[in-house]
């Protein structure tokens, strides 16, 4: 096993140690970008921004150290709230795309659960049938062994002499 190998490994035992129960799923799709405006001039412009505030996700409802875990970047210099940029952590994962996506996920979830459900139950029925026959065969086995005790119980006539 390489470093790099070993790196990953190590990365994900505590990432999974940190959420044991897998954690918050990660919203569809690619994180959004801030953006920031910026005076040039006498116009101001809109440019993309390395990082969102620490406000912005605080106003989106998102733990910082989550944000980044999913990739979003920060940019703890900036203090300015823009409140495109709050909707925008709002509104991640929920563009039209991502909610085909996550539809067409959930029809093969359902599927798979069809599959399976029709697997269980066909085993239900052979162990049934089984639990049938091994019951016939108890009370067979009982049935004779009730004739061996019968038998055994019976009083044996002594031969007289």
């Amino acid at each position: 096993m390489s470093s790099r190998q070993k790196k990953a490994k190590v990365e994900k035992k505590q990432e999974s140690a940190r959420f044991p129960n897998g954690g918050p799923a990660k919203p569809a799709g690619k994180a959004p970008e801030a953006m920031v405006t910026s005076r040039h001039g006498t116009g101001v412009v809109r440019r993309r921004g390395k990082g969102f505030s620490m406000g912005e996700l605080a106003g989106a409802g998102l733990p910082p150290n989550l944000a980044s875990d999913w990739g979003v970047s920060l940019d703890l210099r900036r203090r300015s709230v823009i409140e495109s940029n709050v909707s925008s952590l709002k509104n991640w994962g929920t563009h039209p795309g991502a909610a085909r996506r996550i539809e067409s996920r959930a029809k093969e979830v359902e599927e798979e659960i069809e599959k399976v459900g029709r697997e269980v139950k066909k085993e239900a029925v052979k162990v049934e049938k089984k639990a049938e026959k091994v019951q016939r065969e108890v009370k067979k086995e009982a049935a004779k062994a009730e004739k061996t005790v019968r038998r055994r119980a019976k009083p044996k006539k002594k031969a007289e002499p």
